[in-house]
């Protein structure tokens, strides 16, 4: 093991590969608890690449949230202590990680929205979430409902998005008409907001609630009716200030 992570130290892409795959194979044949900290510690230094001064270490950044993935659910813990401290490019790359897990991860990333960590901790969550690509994170929509209300901007920008992106994996037969409605409504009351980032992804969201079956003729007729005013295309002419929403109003159009 010393030897696979001597490569992952090295300059030259096919080198830091052959690292990692050695690490795979050796996660893949199990490895004890004692090793997974050392392990888990030694491949995520490479989520702390500049991937725009080292485009060539792109693919040694996918392969390496991919190894991490193969950790599984007992490297959430290991997760949650490292993403504190990192910077914005491994922080996302942790979420990445998280995301190409199976749905054993859902039930640790769960427990920490519901409970008293720190808004942090929270976000990160809700944005790993949003990465996991299987039907039964529809167990955590009531959490996320709760968390796109939250007091916390980062929480509640991060749950927005959160909402419309478990979409993509759940089936709306799973969803009762009643978290539907709440989902509808909660997205609609953020249209009004103040931020103009949390307008936008609501737009977006809004549209997402359309392309994969979760709203009815009428939901989708007022979706619509919104998007138009955004828009200005309505009888106020009263555009949405921002362009990033307007931006997102358009793809929505489109896309109906």
């Amino acid at each position: 093991m010393d030897n696979s992570f001597k490569k992952l130290s090295s300059a030259n892409a096919s080198v830091i590969m052959e690292g990692l795959d050695e690490i795979g194979k050796d996660i893949s044949n199990g490895i004890s608890g004692n090793n997974l900290p050392i392990m888990f510690d030694a491949v995520t230094s490479l989520f702390y690449i500049d991937a725009f001064d080292r485009p060539d270490l792109n693919t040694v950044i996918h392969k390496a949230m991919e190894t991490v993935a193969k950790m599984g659910a007992p490297a959430i813990p290991l997760v949650l202590e490292k993403v504190i401290d990192s910077d914005i490019k491994a922080e996302l790359n942790f979420g990445r990680a998280c995301g190409l897990m199976d749905e054993n991860a859902i039930p640790p990333l769960m427990d920490i929205l519901s409970s008293n960590d720190s808004s942090d901790k929270i976000a990160f969550a809700l944005y790993a979430l949003g990465k996991i690509q299987s039907p039964k994170i529809v167990v955590v929509l009531p959490l996320i409902l709760e968390k796109v209300n939250s007091p916390q901007k980062e929480c509640e920008d991060t749950a927005v998005r959160a909402l419309g992106k478990i979409c993509e994996n759940m089936d709306p037969l799973d969803v009762s008409a009643e978290f539907r409605e709440s989902m509808f409504n909660a997205l609609v009351s953020k249209l009004s907001h103040g931020n103009d980032v949390i307008r936008s992804k609501a737009i977006r969201n809004l549209g997402k609630l359309i392309q994969y079956g979760f709203t009815n003729d009428m939901q989708t007729k007022e979706i619509m009716g919104k998007v138009k005013q955004v828009m200005g295309l309505d009888e106020d002419r009263q555009v949405d200030p921002a362009y990033l929403v307007r931006r997102e109003a358009q793809e929505v159009l489109d896309a109906v």
